[in-house]
């Protein structure tokens, strides 16, 4: 599965290759650039799906069915635990 920025990203280059006449990997410096927004972009998505996951996870009766305190435990440990790195690697790993 892509996700949206993945998606917007190769429409992107389909784009400036149709329209401008650009291959962009062979534009170096264009292709650098985009490439620097698009892991930035893609960074932020990832941490807004994996911060999402966690909200849902603390506001559901699964997180806070006695397995958790409501404070002494960080979300990070929170996130570890759920394994919320592998549930982001799993769903969205880039094809």
């Amino acid at each position: 599965m892509k996700t949206a920025v993945e998606w917007f990203a190769s429409k992107q280059y389909d784009l400036a290759r149709r329209i401008y006449k650009i291959d962009i990997i062979k534009d170096t410096k264009y292709y650098e650039e985009l490439n620097d927004i698009l892991r930035q972009a893609l960074d932020l998505e990832k941490q807004q799906i994996l911060d999402a996951r966690l909200d849902g996870f603390k506001n559901s009766a699964e997180g806070w069915n006695g397995e958790y305190p409501f404070e002494g435990i960080t979300d990070y440990y929170i996130s570890l635990d759920i394994k919320n790195d592998d549930y982001y690697n799993e769903t969205f790993k880039s094809e």
